[in-house]
């Protein structure tokens, strides 16, 4: 019938833990997707039914030692709640009209229907030696069996595109790159306000700043290491800021400092949120961000749209989101990266060109580009 709106249904459980990358991923694009679309109907199955509050009321209390990782469910008891959520996802979509189901975290479960399947990073695959020995076998079984049942898939930039065609063999033809955008709350603040606000939780007004999950393929102990290697006087003047839940695979943080000899001039701020991380951005020297691999890196984008310099590693997709708004290191080279900081701590001029850059750079990366060539995907599969 014509008019009639097309009916997609999400699987939006990662809504229900603190939002990291894939979270936001869907969180913005179930709130841009009606401006961009109005035509598009998307059902959000676990908000809709199973959420006992809205994912933007949860909060995580900072872990006491931050390299803490969170406790994991054994691999059969998760199979067994996964294969019950499946069931009742599509028993539900089905009775809705659903025409198509939009998997936005790598592994879709069964659909009598079309299937779009978001990737994010193969990193588990490229790297297993980054992730729990539970989450690689889930990943080798289940991926590559679930491949046959996505029409159509999405990348969030086009190195991961490269990576799915080379460690999948997926057709080109068969994904979209479709790159990520930044958030409507990460812009430029008054200069004043943000001392204000810091000066209020008594954290430095001046200093360097690492934000990210810590697990082993951001490379915090590298950036330790480089970070000792700056003059004393810099280290006191901008101490580094981590923010960040611990991860798996990490020993505690406040371990690795103390080791490294410095206590004092690094401090664990644990989790941070939205509301308050737009301001940590603002007040920032730099984002220091040398990360091994990344699918896309919204950290760098949504930083550089507060109009703070970036500096990052030239690896993966990072060069894609950064371009020449950004101090591009080598993400083995705790040299290169001191040096890097040093630039950006000395050279005031070069803080600022870098600032107007990445501000620039950072319109060209928006949610409602990025939710209207879904919405033409979802056009596509579903009519």
């Amino acid at each position: 019938m014509a008019g009639e709106p097309v009916r997609v249904i999400i699987n939006d459980r990662c809504l229900r833990n603190a939002q990291t990358g894939v979270g936001r991923y869907v969180t913005e694009l179930l709130a841009a997707l009606p401006k961009v679309d109005p035509g598009i109907d998307v059902l959000a199955f676990y908000r809709t039914y199973l959420a006992r509050r809205s994912s933007q009321d949860r909060q995580v209390a900072p872990p006491s030692r931050s390299g803490g990782a969170p406790r994991r469910m054994p691999d059969g008891l998760r199979r067994l709640l996964q294969g019950g959520y499946e069931l009742a996802f599509e028993a539900v979509g089905t009775l809705r009209g659903c025409r198509l189901y939009h998997e936005p975290n790598h592994i879709p479960g069964p659909w009598n229907g079309p299937v779009v399947t978001t990737i994010h990073d193969l990193s588990v695959l490229r790297h297993p030696e980054w992730h729990p020995a539970d989450r690689v076998r889930w990943y080798k079984r289940e991926m590559v069996a679930s491949l046959p049942r996505s029409a159509h898939f999405i990348s969030v930039s086009e190195f991961t595109r490269r990576e799915m065609i080379e460690l999948l063999g997926i057709q080109p033809d068969r994904i979209t790159a479709i790159p990520l955008g930044a958030r409507a709350t990460f812009t430029p603040r008054p200069v004043e306000m943000v001392r204000a606000w810091l000066a209020e939780r008594k954290w430095p007004a001046e200093y360097l700043l690492f934000v990210g999950t810590l697990e082993p393929r951001k490379n915090v102990p590298g950036l330790l290491a480089a970070f000792a290697g700056l003059p004393e006087a810099h280290r006191r003047r901008f101490p580094l800021l981590i923010a960040g839940a611990g991860g798996w695979g990490t020993r505690p943080l406040e371990d690795e400092i103390e080791a490294a000899g410095l206590t004092g001039q690094i401090r664990t701020l644990g989790y941070v949120a939205d509301e308050d991380l737009c301001w940590l951005y603002a007040g920032a020297r730099a984002l220091v961000w040398p990360t091994f691999y990344e699918g896309f890196g919204l950290p760098p984008l949504e930083c550089m749209a507060t109009g703070t310099p970036v500096i990052t590693s030239d690896a993966a997709s990072l060069p894609e989101v950064v371009g020449d708004a950004g101090l591009l290191i080598d993400a083995h080279d705790a040299e290169g990266l001191t040096a890097a900081m040093r630039r950006i701590i000395e050279d005031s001029k070069l803080a600022e060109e870098l600032a107007q850059r990445g501000l620039a750079r950072s319109e060209a990366f928006s949610w409602e580009r990025c939710a209207a060539e879904h919405a033409a995907i979802y056009r596509r599969w579903a009519e």
